[in-house]
């Protein structure tokens, strides 16, 4: 059994974290402490494990890959959603070390070492994997994971990341709007507005949406009315991108919807459709299912529109994710990227086709073929929700009564602390199982209404 501690190395990054409160939670694909429950129904091991003893991890018996024993991996991310990614590689027997400038991450108290370091700084990246020689890096749940990763694969030949002119195209909105127009992909026009520059209005006139070029979770997003609204959007906008700039682009009408397509060889190989709704902020997905209602002429539109993309960038084996609106007939698509999505979107997936959707992602970061799955002849009905809040607060206690079985919660909040608003913070995200797709398709986009919560608060307690 190893030691939970590494043992100390002689270098600036890595200290040892605080140990975590003790407190109890819901950690996906994770190998209970020894004593503990484990949860029957995730594909792979689940349980609960007490963050507050330091112990060993035991290697996960059922995985029948290609081993990789003695080699060292650096997981670029810290949080819940990374946690997934962390236990997949430690099920190969893989060294993994934990990159986050966060001590109270998750990933820091079960990876072999940590090391606090801003990763999204690419150079500080690089000079922490030369100077520690990890045989992989694996991109987590945020662009600037991704993009920083490649960056740094590309420096020094690492396996599973575009070039990083591929990735700079693909994971900032200018840059991908540039492709999407060269390449004649269905997608909403847009201009680019950098700072101190003049501006003209696209000709498709009002509403106009306005972005960051380089934020995620829909910050700094909003939807433009009239020409006198706009300067204050762009304003908005450029506060919330590291690189002051800002997208202008035609607001489209339909529903939003996500596609995670598999690439092997140069195409799609296996894909996933996903019915998604902004239900608290306007352009953050807290509710989503699986399968999706989306008719079938829609789906090959969009894969046709991927594979296209695909060759023309010339894109290596893995996840391409693209968010795309369409209204039943037409599509347009928002955006894509490589790397993970995030708020443990792969579980939606995994628990409906039974397939682990996560380790799919890992493998061509370790150099392994990309392996297709045998997907479900009947997929389960699956619903998840992400409960976050328009107004801060702070919560004692929390229920869900939705339509359905099987609920399961990832708390990311304990009793009395407070929860800051969409799409900065989050108290826990769920899933459950549907009866039915009709039940399905009624229910999910009004998921927040089956959520109960007791706050805790000055006027609560005074009225008590």
């Amino acid at each position: 059994m190893e030691e939970w501690w590494p043992q100390e190395r002689s270098t600036d990054y890595r200290s040892k974290p605080p140990r975590a409160n003790r407190c109890a939670f819901l950690v996906p694909g994770a190998v209970p402490k020894d004593g503990c429950d484990t949860l029957a129904g995730w594909p792979g091991e689940r349980g609960l494990r007490d963050v507050g003893e330091p112990t060993g991890l035991q290697e996960q018996p059922q995985y029948s890959g290609n081993r990789t024993m003695n080699k060292r991996a650096l997981l670029i991310g810290s949080s819940f959603s990374a946690a997934p990614m962390l236990f997949r590689l430690k099920r190969r027997g893989i060294h993994v070390s934990v990159c986050g400038s966060a001590p109270s991450d998750p990933c820091h108290q079960y990876g072999d070492a940590s090391f606090f370091v801003d990763y999204s700084k690419r150079e500080a990246l690089l000079e922490l994997v030369k100077a520690e020689g990890f045989d992989y890096i694996v991109p987590t749940c945020n662009d600037y994971s991704y993009m920083s990763g490649a960056w740094v694969a590309d420096q020094i030949g690492l396996p599973g990341f575009d070039r990083f002119e591929v990735a700079e195209k693909l994971h900032t909105k200018d840059g991908f709007r540039g492709v999407t127009n060269a390449c004649g992909t269905p997608a909403p026009r847009a201009i680019w507005v950098r700072p101190d520059e003049p501006y003209a209005l696209p000709d498709s006139g009002f509403p106009l949406l306005v972005k960051p070029v380089d934020s995620f979770s829909g910050r700094g997003v909003t939807k433009v009315e009239d020409a006198a609204s706009l300067d204050a959007a762009v304003r908005s906008a450029m506060a919330a991108s590291r690189s002051a700039s800002a997208v202008i682009e035609n607001f489209v009408e339909g529903d939003l919807y996500s596609h995670s397509a598999y690439i092997k060889g140069g195409k799609v190989a296996v894909d996933f459709f996903v019915d998604e709704f902004c239900t608290v902020y306007p352009y953050q997905v807290n509710c989503s299912n699986y399968p999706s209602r989306l008719p079938d002429h829609v789906r090959e539109g969009v894969r046709e529109a991927m594979n296209d993309l695909i060759a023309r960038l010339d894109l290596v084996d893995g996840l391409l994710h693209t968010q795309f609106i369409s209204n039943g007939r037409d599509f347009w698509i928002i955006e894509c990227m490589r790397r993970c999505p995030g708020d443990l979107y792969g579980g939606l997936v995994e628990r409906s086709e039974g397939i682990d959707y996560t380790d799919m992602f890992v493998q061509p970061f370790i150099g392994e073929e990309l392996r297709m799955p045998d997907l479900s002849a009947a997929p389960r009905s699956i619903g998840r929700h992400t409960i976050s809040f328009a107004q801060p607060l702070v919560f004692q206690s929390f229920s869900c009564d939705f339509p359905g079985s099987n609920l399961e919660v990832v708390p990311l909040k304990n009793s009395g602390e407070s929860v800051g608003v969409a799409p900065f913070d989050k108290l826990a995200i769920t899933f459950h199982e549907y009866a039915s797709a009709d039940q399905m398709f009624t229910h999910t986009p009004k998921l927040h209404e089956y959520v109960r919560m007791k706050r805790l608060d000055i006027q609560q307690q005074v009225g008590e």
